[in-house]
């Protein structure tokens, strides 16, 4: 259930008192129009949206509360409405796993699905996987799910993760009528990339990899799907889309999410030192690379001529044609190494933490994307989802470790000082 809203606080205060005391008026509130289908926002994980986010005070217009289970998971937004998929357990304890759709602009819950139960001993249950796209796809330990945008489930397809669910973030590709997915988890090898159609489940392909260890977060773009692998024979491998025909593969020490822009990969490695690195996507060839230590879950962000990620405790612009830095936020305050930046607009979002105060809060910037100036923050929480936000025109929504989903909106009107309406 949703906590009270800013709107049914107004409401309630009054509208003679709103014109007596109203200022801090910062234009027009959010529509919530538009759509953020996944985590990073596209299959080839970009994470930039054409969105008008929000800026100025970033403040709470709604919150809801969630299980509280690991892994925090990335909400997802169309039409209006917030999907964020949580599951309740722990060790010794069965889980469900459910999703929930919320109202984008008032927060109240509209259903609640259970898409499946199981008595496992482990912490998880579900990766941060939930994609919309026409329907719902997501990923449990054990399977693939679709659901209705009404919350029925379609359809389930077996495919295993062994241990806990590693990547965290693993949401499917989804394109051209097909669903992607991996067999993810420490294991023996042969590891599978499997495909389904997406309408119905039914399988479409599978691919084997017998050299290969722990595959990652699947990408993909004009009809590839890359699968990045880490350990023993790491690299990345580019599979048809519609047959996994294998079209090429690159040996590099890949440690984490591949981004596609263009012709271009973006790559996070392993090594003395750690590096973001550029790679031709035809010829594997490396174009350039900086180093900087970085969190494995963490990704990168591409909008236009630049390339947003979190290294150092800072969050990095660098020129995306020749990787030369361009601006910096941080380390004081010191940004989230688990942190993928999103872009909206010209606005990117960065997660960071104030040591210098009690319970060391994180707080949300909104940046400008071309000169890193700030343009807004608000405090959220110390733990926050390492994919970031969810952003629609005015608003952004981001699940919290503490069994929370918020909607940040920019402070519209303040009512004796404290902000009561966000649009």
């Amino acid at each position: 259930m949703s906590h009270a809203t800013r709107r049914q606080f107004l409401a309630a205060f009054g509208a003679s008192a709103l014109s007596a005391t109203a200022g801090c008026v910062s234009g027009s509130g959010a529509t919530y129009e538009g759509t953020w289908s996944r985590p990073g926002f596209d299959d080839a994980r970009t994470g930039f949206a054409p969105a008008s986010g929000p800026t100025g005070p970033l403040t709470v217009a709604w919150r809801a509360d969630v299980f509280d289970g690991y892994p925090t998971t990335s909400p997802v937004v169309a039409d209006g409405v917030v999907y964020y998929h949580h599951t309740r357990g722990g060790r010794g304890h069965p889980h469900e796993s459910v999703v929930s759709a919320f109202d984008a602009a008032a927060g109240t819950e509209r259903w609640r699905t259970i898409v499946s139960v199981a008595d496992d001993d482990e912490l998880a249950y579900h990766h941060d996987s939930l994609v919309v796209a026409d329907r719902l796809y997501l990923r449990t330990l054990e399977a693939l799910y679709a659901l209705s945008l009404d919350g029925d489930r379609l359809w389930r397809h077996p495919i295993p993760t062994t241990a806990q669910p590693y990547p965290i973030v693993a949401p499917p590709v989804v394109a051209d009528g097909v669903a992607v997915t991996a067999t993810y988890g420490e294991r023996t090898p042969p590891i599978g990339v499997a495909a389904v159609d997406a309408e119905t489940g039914t399988p479409r392909w599978r691919v084997g990899f017998n050299s290969r260890q722990i595959p990652w977060t699947l990408a993909a773009s004009e009809g590839i799907v890359y699968v990045p692998f880490f350990e023993g024979n790491a690299g990345v491998v580019a599979l048809d889309l519609q047959s996994g025909g294998r079209e090429w593969s690159v040996s590099l020490p890949v440690e984490g999410p591949v981004t596609v822009a263009g012709d271009t990969l973006l790559i996070p490695l392993d090594g003395d030192p750690e590096a973001i690195a550029a790679v031709d996507r035809r010829t594997g060839a490396v174009r350039w690379r900086a180093s900087g230590v970085r969190h494995t879950e963490a990704g990168v962000a591409v909008a236009g001529d630049r390339v947003y990620y979190c290294a150092d405790r800072m969050l990095l612009a660098r020129r995306f044609d020749t990787g030369d830095l361009v601006w910096s936020f941080g380390p004081t305050p010191r940004v989230s190494l688990g942190w993928t930046p999103v872009v909206a607009g010209n606005v990117v979002y960065a997660l960071a933490e104030h040591r210098a105060e009690n319970g060391r809060p994180n707080y949300l910037y909104a940046l400008d994307a071309a000169s890193g100036r700030v343009r807004g923050s608000g405090r959220v929480s110390r733990s926050a989802t390492v994919s970031g936000l969810a952003v629609v025109d005015g608003a952004g929504y981001v699940g919290l470790g503490s069994g929370e989903l918020l909607c940040l909106e920019a402070c519209d009107v303040s009512v004796l000082g404290r902000c009561v309406r966000n649009g």
